[in-house]
């Protein structure tokens, strides 16, 4: 059990996804592209910490500022999971700060763990977007066959050392993109994260099927 000292909150690098990153800029009263641009680095792929003591940007005096709407790693903690290429879940513990304040104990499951933290939701989000991640790297490697697993490797950590507040992507700000693709076809931008996801999730769609079209001689 959580007893909030904070510990936990430092010399992390909390990876957050377009969902996340949407769910907390809804938080702030914020778009995903200001969001983005003022709370992530690594290519608005990581929050960002303090400088002087390597806390997360959220956090306050009394502990999170944000924790109704926290990452998917902040709900984890202190569990960690992996998925096997053929789907298989698996948990582990990570090691706690040595001075943690929390309880732990044997008392619960790992299920009754996750949904007392809201967790199921967070992990069919990253599942939607884990499928359309799959494609688009299939995509990617019939357009450049020739970039082999060390390049693409080298890409992911010239990621890693992008200024803070500027993005890998822009298909990553879930409020430029719908709002680009509800633009071109007259549509009302929707204001619900559900809808807005789904939105989000189509336009990258079209984009890689544009992307996988043969091209004409």
């Amino acid at each position: 059990m959580c007893n909030a000292c904070n510990r936990c909150c430092h010399n992390k690098a909390i990876r957050v996804g377009p969902y996340e990153a949407l769910r907390l800029s809804r938080r702030l009263g914020i778009t995903t592209t200001e969001f983005l641009s003022r709370f992530t680095e690594a290519g608005g792929t990581v929050l960002q910490t303090r400088d002087e003591d390597r806390g997360c940007v959220f956090l306050g005096p009394g502990g999170c500022t944000v924790h109704p709407d926290r990452p998917l790693a902040c709900r984890l903690y202190p569990l960690a999971r992996w998925t096997s290429p053929e789907g298989d879940e698996s948990f582990g513990h990570l090691e706690p700060h040595p001075q943690t304040a929390g309880t732990y104990g044997t008392g619960g499951t790992v299920d009754d763990f996750l949904t007392s933290q809201g967790v199921p939701e967070y992990f069919a989000m990253a599942d939607r977007y884990g499928d359309l991640y799959d494609r688009m790297v299939a995509v990617m490697e019939r357009l450049d066959p020739a970039e082999d697993a060390e390049r693409r490797s080298e890409r992911r950590a010239e990621i890693d050392e992008l200024d803070a507040g500027s993005l890998a992507t822009g298909w990553f700000d879930v409020d430029a993109t719908v709002a680009a693709y509800c633009r071109e076809r007259a549509m009302p931008m929707p204001t619900d994260i559900e809808a807005l996801v789904s939105l989000h999730l189509k336009a990258v769609d079209a984009w890689l099927e544009t992307l996988g079209r043969p091209r004409r001689a």
